[in-house]
C-alpha cells in the first residue's frame, strides 16, 4: 500500500534472520516468498568468529574474498529450487547447516566464509526477482540488512539495470518496514 506506484512493477526485500521478497507488479499484483538465509548465517559466524551480534555495514564480509567452491555447495541446498511461493526459517538455515558445509572444506578464513554467506544471501535474493519479476526496476530493501553496506553493492551488483535502495527513500525507515506491515495488516 505504501511502495506501490501505478504502472510499475517493484519488489520489496525484507533482510531479517531469513530474506523474503515481496513482488509487485505494475498491475497491482501482490505475491512474496522467502529467498534464503540473511542474517541469521551472517550474525551468527560474526558472533562465533569475533564475538560481534553483527557484521556492522558488512566490513567484515567486504575484507573476505568469496569462496566459489563454497558459494556453489551453498547453492546446491535443495530449497533455492523449490516453486515460488515458498517459506524457510532458521529451521533450514542455521548453525548445523552452515557447519556441514564449512567441514568438508578444511581450514578457511573467516572473513572469506562471511563474504561467501553474503554473496550467497545477495545470489538467492537476485536469482529469485529476476526469475519471478524481471520487470522490476526497483528493489526497496528493509530490515537489518538494509544498514550492510556491502550486502547493498552485492545486490546491485548482481541486479543490473535495478536501482537498488532502502525503504527510506519511500518513506519508512528499513527497520520499521515489518512492524508497520503487522500494524496495518491488524
Amino acid at each position: 500500500a505504501l511502495f506501490a506506484r501505478a504502472g510499475e512493477a517493484l519488489a520489496v526485500l525484507n533482510l531479517g534472520g531469513i530474506a523474503n521478497l515481496t513482488l509487485i507488479g505494475a498491475d497491482g499484483s501482490v505475491t512474496g516468498f522467502d529467498c534464503g538465509p540473511a542474517n541469521a548465517l551472517l550474525d551468527h559466524w560474526v558472533r562465533q568468529q569475533r564475538g560481534e551480534s553483527f557484521d556492522a555495514g558488512g566490513r567484515w564480509a567486504a575484507t573476505g574474498q568469496v569462496d566459489q567452491a563454497l558459494l556453489a555447495a551453498f547453492q546446491s541446498e535443495p530449497y533455492f529450487d523449490q516453486a515460488a511461493p515458498k517459506s524457510t526459517g532458521r529451521d533450514l538455515f542455521h548453525p548445523e547447516w552452515l557447519a556441514r558445509h564449512l567441514a568438508p572444506r578444511g581450514a578457511m578464513a573467516a572473513e572469506h566464509v562471511q563474504a561467501t554467506l553474503a554473496e550467497l544471501t545477495a545470489w538467492c535474493c537476485a536469482r529469485d526477482l529476476q526469475r519471478h519479476l524481471p520487470a522490476a526496476r526497483t528493489l526497496l530493501v528493509c530490515g537489518g540488512g538494509a544498514f550492510n553496506a556491502h550486502l547493498m553493492q552485492r545486490l546491485s551488483a548482481l541486479l543490473p539495470g535495478v536501482r537498488v535502495a532502502s525503504t527510506a527513500e519511500r518513506g519508512l525507515p528499513p527497520d520499521q518496514v515489518e512492524a508497520c506491515a503487522f500494524a496495518w495488516l491488524a
